[in-house]
């Protein structure tokens, strides 16, 4: 069950990890700010430094004596631990009735807080994506993230296909992810367990800052073969799927040499006992490995426990 809420509650928390962040989280929160100032609605903004290069931690603190304690909240990880391990890490200190998580490279346009929110008043949504008319990378690079993402609505069935770093969530639906620890996290993936009341609008996205995206191609494979290997069934499935298919294939066929060796006996010497021996054999095997691979998914969901993150230090 979530965590209870803590005493004083906000309108919204804003939760930014930040990886590489030094030269675009400052203009990030001073724009935020300008945001809630015209809009009136409480807010708190906290960054979860995730150790990268650079001097964002230094940068986050002289924020919080800019824009004050009570609107900059900050952790510090002990190490590097990835993008979504760090915003479920900064739900523990969210005091928001909802929460946005925004990536830290200016691509998300504060002012579009207030689209997700009205979606969300609208259908009274558990979860909102910002879902992005064009977007602002290369060309190489749009194509294949247009493509993992199909293969990953493959995979995840349930996963929203609108889905990106740009959400508004409730406080209590983000809060059941904390009591989640799996092999890899995936906080979309995550989502799909908790609710399917999700909905989009579109929002724009802006062309980031020169050099602030850690998201290389290689990292971007690498996290969809995670997402795949940890929330995703599919391969499991065909791998099963394919391990009875061949079985049946190699067990109908040595019954045929069975029945061609009794009946016409015009085989080679030898022939009928190595193709049983050899095609029911390996047969039977991958059959077995279908099945391992069955209970191993299962064990792996149920019994991965490391921490998903350690906090060094918090500012709150």
């Amino acid at each position: 069950m979530p965590t209870n809420f803590p005493a004083k509650v906000v309108d919204f928390s804003i939760i930014i990890p930040v990886y590489r962040g030094e030269n675009t989280i400052g203009p990030l929160a001073r724009q935020i700010r300008q945001y809630f100032t015209q809009s009136g609605e409480s807010f708190e903004i906290i960054f979860v430094y995730d150790c990268g290069p650079g001097r964002s931690w230094s940068v986050i603190q002289e924020l919080r004596q800019e824009l004050g304690p009570e609107v900059v909240k900050a952790i510090r990880l002990s190490r590097n631990f990835g993008q979504h391990n760090a915003l479920i890490c900064g739900f523990r200190l969210a005091r928001g009735r909802f929460l946005v998580t925004m990536d830290e490279d200016l691509q998300h346009d504060p002012a579009d807080i207030g689209l997700l929110a009205r979606c969300q008043q609208e259908g009274d949504y558990d979860v909102v994506y910002g879902k992005y008319d064009t977007l602002q990378h290369s060309g190489f690079r749009n194509m294949t993230s247009r493509m993992l993402k199909k293969l990953l609505k493959l995979g995840l069935p349930d996963l929203h296909p609108d889905y990106t770093a740009f959400r508004l969530l409730k406080a209590d639906i983000a809060r059941y992810c904390l009591n989640m620890s799996n092999s890899y996290t995936f906080l979309d993936g995550y989502l799909t367990w908790v609710t399917n009341n999700v909905g989009s609008v579109t929002v724009r996205h802006q062309e980031g800052a020169a050099g602030a995206s850690s998201y290389t191609l290689t990292k971007l494979i690498e996290h969809s073969v995670n997402i795949f290997v940890t929330f995703s069934d599919l391969p499991i499935r065909l791998l099963t799927l394919t391990s009875v298919a061949v079985f049946l294939f190699t067990t109908l066929y040595s019954l045929y040499i069975i029945i061609r060796k009794l009946f016409f006996n015009d085989l080679s010497q030898g022939f009928a006992s190595l193709i049983i021996a050899i095609g029911f054999g390996i047969g039977l095997l991958l059959l077995g490995m279908g099945i391992l691979g069955e209970y191993i998914h299962r064990i792996n969901l149920k019994t991965t426990r490391r921490p998903s993150f350690v906090e060094r230090e918090v500012l709150s």
